[in-house]
């Protein structure tokens, strides 16, 4: 890690965030390091490579701090992907999974996935929180937040993408004070639905808590940037932009007149992401249109649960078992239990 002893003469000493402190701009005094990193001026940057660092100079905490960082999925960050792996045209987008690391350790994860609309599709944000210690920060208070790439695991294939974190954009970093923590079993807060047939738990979840399946539109087509210099021309590329749009509508009205359905019994498969080991899930009962799971065994890395039958138009959202939020309707020809099913001593791998 560079630090102070590696400055030139050259040099102006590195300004230095108090906190709490937000970054939202590449241009930002507290932003010192960027890594296969675009920097930006209304966003911190763009990632360009497999992988993305930032690095920021903040005032060393005297106790634990929370850091948030918001990423975005957009069109164009789709089409740096696109320009970059090269998928064939006529396949659809897949989830992005990316890994946030900081001070060199995993400490969360995130799936972003965009759903088509009647004429474009939709961008995804996430938010991504986690804590450090006083202690995890050196004397140069340099924070180091970095993207990579997650531990495929064979029962995933291809339903996330390949170098997901490319053409990510970094919208803002937030540090503040750490509130206090909370005793008892940390189950997965209520949460906006994943857009995908994959959903994440976070490190140390415990306790029962609740998979919602519900169907979700279809995920738009990849954009391809022209490669040649006759695609290249105005009228081959307002040709492919109307064939796009065409294609986007049908793959729209399709989703409406036919939903998917969601499976009578799912099963889930589960990977911790950390060590790409399988993770042994219970299922504790089950309801129309989801069900009840609890880890084995509590895992200190973010978890990563998927339907074991891919389902592109089907989407998971996981909340605490205890939450009276009622969950998405029952699907079409599943007839509701009479009461929540108990499946014991069901696991899933």
């Amino acid at each position: 890690m560079i630090g102070t002893w590696f400055r030139t003469d050259y040099d102006g000493p590195a300004p230095v965030l108090d906190l709490p402190a937000e970054v939202s701009s590449g241009r930002a005094p507290g932003l010192c390091i960027v890594d296969q990193v675009v920097r930006g001026t209304g966003i911190v940057g763009r990632v360009t490579g497999d992988f993305g660092a930032v690095a920021l100079k903040i005032h060393g905490p005297a106790g634990s701090v929370r850091v948030t960082v918001e990423l975005h999925l957009d069109e164009l960050g789709t089409r740096w992907w696109s320009d970059r792996v090269r998928p064939p045209r006529t396949d659809a987008e897949r989830p992005r999974l990316v890994l946030v690391r900081a001070q060199g350790r995993l400490r969360a994860a995130t799936l972003l996935a965009r759903r088509q609309g009647w004429r474009a599709a939709a961008g995804a944000v996430a938010q991504v929180s986690f804590d450090l210690a006083a202690d995890e920060l050196d004397a140069d208070g340099l924070l180091v937040v970095e993207l990579a790439d997650p531990p495929r695991p064979s029962w995933a294939g291809d339903r996330f993408c390949a170098r997901s974190a490319v053409g990510l954009r970094i919208d803002r970093i937030t540090v503040r004070p750490a509130p206090a923590p909370t005793a008892g079993a940390t189950a997965p807060a209520t949460g906006q639905a994943s857009g995908c047939d994959l959903a994440l738990l976070p490190p140390g979840a415990s306790g029962v808590f609740r998979l919602d399946v519900a169907p979700v539109p279809p995920a738009p087509p990849v954009p391809r940037s022209p490669s040649n210099r006759w695609t290249r021309r105005k009228p081959a590329r307002a040709a492919f932009k109307g064939l796009r749009l065409a294609r986007r509508v049908a793959l729209r009205a399709r989703a409406r007149v036919l939903p998917a359905r969601a499976p009578g019994r799912p099963d889930v498969y589960a990977t911790d992401l950390g060590t790409g080991a399988v993770v042994e899930v219970e299922v504790v009962a089950r309801h129309p249109g989801g069900l009840d799971l609890r880890l084995t065994t509590p895992v200190a890395s973010p978890v990563l649960l998927g339907l074991a039958d891919p389902a592109p138009a089907l989407s998971l959202r996981l909340r605490p078992a205890s939450d009276t939020e009622p969950g998405p309707p029952a699907p079409a020809g599943v007839q509701p239990d009479a009461g929540a099913q108990p499946d014991a001593g069901a696991l899933s791998r």
